[in-house]
């Protein structure tokens, strides 16, 4: 049973989820986002890294020459971030781990505008395929 599982984690079929909660998605240059990241153990049991989060300095793409589709995101840079050491702990089947966070942007942090964009980025390591989730912040003047 576990070389079936250590299979599908290679392609992500059951792997664990993660979420970003509780996070207002517009926020002013020196405010302090406040929420949660939250862990759901999938189909079995995967050990743990480190928990990361951070919020990068984006640039939106068009690779698709349509304006129906969406820009590409890409990440310039880590502007804060904050590491959950979580030593090696392992992460059962269907559990659910929540940690609770405060990011203080920085007071001179530029308004999203044109191209510029940010996104909360939290990702931790799993064998296979890592969970990571991307959640969009609008930076207002």
């Amino acid at each position: 049973m576990q070389f079936l599982d250590r299979l599908k984690s290679t392609v992500g079929i059951g792997a664990p989820t993660i979420a970003i909660e509780g996070v207002p998605r517009t926020a002013h240059a020196g405010d302090v986002l406040r929420g949660a990241v939250v862990l759901v153990g999938g189909d079995h049991d995967v050990p743990l890294k480190d928990l990361a989060l951070h919020l990068d300095e984006q640039r939106l793409v068009h690779t698709v020459p349509t304006a129906a589709a969406d820009p590409e995101r890409q990440s310039l840079r880590a502007i804060v971030g904050v590491q959950i050491a979580l030593g090696g702990r392992t992460l059962a089947s269907g559990e659910r781990l929540q940690w609770a966070f405060e990011l203080g942007l920085p007071p001179d942090l530029e308004p999203s505008a044109g191209q510029l964009c940010y996104a909360l980025i939290a990702e931790t390591g799993v064998p296979g395929v890592d969970p990571t989730v991307e959640l969009p912040v609008l930076i207002v003047a």
